[in-house]
């Protein structure tokens, strides 16, 4: 029994040696069919170098470049409204009417004291000439003649008191008309017909959305890189697939205390009206440019979600994965992944492999 088992073992033993050597001789000629396989030919470039925008990622918001929450000026009932939530309006335009016919009676009797102011101011004068060809005459004492002078001299004083209430009583009138003091889109209306509004009371806001600005929040630490004039691209999640541009017209010339940062605004154009104040933005803020290396736009290609490289490294093709910047041209710049200098591959990269010989 034990003979029959060394057998067994002797003849296992004999089988994985033979298969073993097998394997061997495979995996040789495999290596030496790879390195015996002719070189393929490939179009090459040079990695170059480009100077690309420096930006900080930010974010903020976009906000009207004019809003205001219009008061009513004018105590009343309001008898009328124009506009909705949505309404575009133009500048002078009718918002809404208050109730006026108080203000109004006010202002006949303030134009009917003018009036009287004038005629008393008008017999005053014609009184000032008399007297003062009495007094010259040597008729009226000189206590007389004072007394009428100071009436002629406070007279017109009156007149311009009265004209003042008058135009006040004017105002309080026109007060009752409520007109939008720009142009731009009407956000919320606080006032229905009915209801009762003090001269502080909040009627409708107005936000011009035309031009935008967007507010942006930078880090104490980056506040010296901020320049007024620097261009700004962002994006909003309305519009995943586009990006808008604007430019810094407005720094803070402080840093906020509570939260260290920078108030810088920049002002967008809006002409299709497709962005709307309040909305959420993430944005790139120009502070400055830097040099990076650049491949042919045609050189990259996508695999697995990132963008993908061949480059020659001697005499062999080596596949990278790369970190893509902005474009400049036929250029798109690399952050992570090539080098100046380096050799490229460009054309029909697709059909390549990782470790091909090339010429």
């Amino acid at each position: 029994m034990k003979r029959s088992f060394q057998l067994a073992t002797a003849l296992s033993f004999s089988v994985f040696a033979l298969g073993t050597a097998s394997g061997c001789k495979k995996a040789t000629a495999d290596t030496s069919a790879s390195s015996d396989a002719p070189a393929i030919s490939a179009q090459t470039t040079d990695v170059t170098e480009v100077e690309v925008p420096l930006t900080l990622r930010l974010t903020g918001s976009v906000k009207g470049d004019r809003e205001t929450d219009l008061a009513a000026n004018i105590s009343g009932r309001v008898t009328s409204t124009s506009v909705e939530r949505g309404s575009e309006v133009k500048a002078g335009q009718v918002l809404a009417q208050v109730d006026v016919r108080a203000a109004a009676i006010t202002a006949s009797e303030a134009n009917v004291q003018v009036e009287n102011a004038q005629a008393q101011a008008s017999q005053a004068q014609s009184d000032c000439v008399r007297y003062d060809q009495l007094k010259k005459k040597g008729a009226i004492t000189d206590l007389e003649y004072e007394k009428v002078a100071i009436t002629c001299r406070t007279m017109p004083l009156n007149v311009e008191a009265a004209s003042a209430r008058a135009r006040l009583a004017a105002q309080n009138v026109g007060d009752g008309t409520i007109r939008a003091p720009f142009a731009g889109v009407v956000t919320e209306r606080f006032i229905e017909v009915g209801g009762y509004v003090r001269s502080d009371s909040r009627t409708v806001t107005i936000v011009s959305v035309d031009p935008l600005r967007l507010e942006l929040s930078v880090p104490e630490a980056e506040a010296g890189r901020v320049k007024q004039g620097a261009l700004v691209t962002f994006k909003v999640a309305a519009y995943p697939d586009r990006k808008f541009n604007g430019k810094v017209r407005f720094v803070s010339g402080a840093i906020r205390v509570t939260t260290r940062d920078l108030a810088v605004e920049a002002i967008v154009d809006n002409a299709d009206k497709s962005l709307k104040p309040g909305m959420f933005a993430e944005a790139d803020l120009g502070i400055g440019t830097h040099k990076l290396p650049a491949i042919a736009k045609a050189a990259a290609f996508d695999k697995n979600g990132t963008k993908h490289a061949f480059f020659v490294v001697d005499g062999r093709l080596q596949e990278r994965v790369l970190s893509t910047g902005d474009e400049v041209g036929d250029l798109v710049s690399v952050t992570k992944g090539a080098a100046v200098g380096e050799k490229v591959v460009v054309g029909d990269v697709k059909t390549f492999a990782n470790g091909q010989r090339v010429r």
